[in-house]
């Protein structure tokens, strides 16, 4: 009997514990919590007001701040998160698809496989006819146009897409018409989807990471190599400086965009991950040249590239117009929107522009700017004749 009551008062203790550990933290922030990841924000705490009150807003408007800005939600969230995962392979994110032997995917890459997000061959002819027309123009006054192709994870990886997929006929796609149609242009055309594969078995290391969604540091470096050799090869006087790679890192914790979304999942515990290269780089400055300035127009796949200074080192300091929306680097009083500018003379101002996107966001390539451009070069013939 005395047994029974000192294991209910244990037991008793024990949940007011679990109960009153949290509020704990949440006033003394004892413990050092790791943020969530990914995108969301906490909202304002809402200002008191009868009128409000009486309506009821204020108290879900608090009632969300409260929820949000608690100091210990990230604990909740991550074992919220981690239970469906484990128990019911459900990833709490946005687009997110668990595949065979834990690859994570986004499902716009798994759309452009299977090609269900394909847009038609007369839309990307009129595209591509398009791009053409701008990249003679250009020329014409001394500036070369190239588009680059990255790979995407899902046709990179279709062995580990999940069991559900396996039965589903691939039909025409995006990349596989755009392809064709550049290869039959007088476009500059760099196609790393194609290189990828024909490199999948023999590189030295992973060109996809298992847990993100872009490709690896390691194949991102060597596809930045590329770039800067294919752009030294059509500049006859400005050379961009070569990019060295030295000693090679290999391990399995992960650095920069290598487990993306994993992170974005915010889940307590790791997922195993593949063991990665991450190779030591440097400019070669030794030799230097008058650098080409290069424009890039690119979607997050540029971003890696960016970050490790390609625009800055390589490309004389080129701007970066992420989706050709927003203006990269942001400089004060300078406008930091494609749409704040007049494209044309922030164009012309370049040696090189530069169209990047992987498979999966070919279905809005070229974000708008080749048609922007066209108008601006084309309006007087764009215009319908007066009756």
């Amino acid at each position: 009997m005395k047994s029974t009551i000192k294991y209910k008062k244990g037991l008793f203790i024990g949940i007011l514990g679990i109960l009153v550990f949290p509020l704990f933290l949440e006033f003394t922030e004892m413990i050092q919590l790791k943020p969530l990841k990914g995108s969301y924000e906490i909202p304002e705490n809402p200002e008191f007001t009868l009128a409000q009150w009486f309506t009821g807003e204020y108290q879900d408007e608090k009632e969300n701040f409260i929820k949000k800005s608690l100091y210990v939600r990230p604990v909740f969230v991550r074992f919220y998160n981690q239970y469906h995962y484990s128990f019911f392979n459900i990833p709490k994110a946005n687009s997110i698809i668990i595949g065979k032997s834990s690859y994570l995917f986004g499902d716009n890459y798994i759309k452009e496989y299977f090609g269900t997000n394909f847009i038609g061959h007369q839309k990307i002819e009129e595209k591509v006819n398009k791009i053409q027309r701008v990249a003679d123009t250009l020329k014409a006054k001394g500036i070369d146009l190239i588009v680059v192709l990255a790979p995407g994870k899902a046709s990179f990886y279709p062995e580990y897409l999940p069991e559900s997929y396996d039965s589903m006929s691939v039909g025409t796609t995006n990349y596989e018409v755009y392809n064709q149609q550049f290869l039959s242009s007088n476009i500059h055309y760099l196609d790393f989807k194609k290189w990828y594969l024909d490199i999948k078995e023999t590189s030295k290391y992973p060109l996809f990471p298992k847990t993100g969604i872009h490709w690896s540091k390691y194949g991102e470096l060597i596809a930045a190599d590329s770039i800067i050799h294919y752009i030294n090869s059509i500049s006859p006087t400005k050379k961009a400086p070569e990019l060295l790679l030295g000693k090679t890192k290999v391990t399995s914790d992960m650095w920069g965009t290598d487990d993306d979304i994993e992170q974005g999942m915010n889940l307590m515990f790791d997922i195993p991950d593949l063991e990665m290269a991450y190779p030591h780089y440097e400019y070669d400055t030794l030799n230097k040249q008058e650098q080409p300035k290069v424009l890039t127009v690119a979607d997050s796949y540029y971003w890696g590239m960016f970050n490790f200074s390609l625009s800055k080192k390589a490309f004389d300091n080129g701007e970066f117009w992420f989706y050709n929306i927003d203006i990269f680097p942001s400089e004060e009083g300078k406008p930091s929107f494609v749409s704040e500018i007049d494209i044309v003379e922030s164009v012309e101002q370049n040696d090189i522009v530069m169209l990047v996107s992987t498979d999966a966001n070919l279905f809005k390539f070229p974000f708008g700017f080749i048609d922007r451009l066209y108008e601006a070069y084309y309006s007087d013939q764009l215009k319908a004749p007066s009756e």
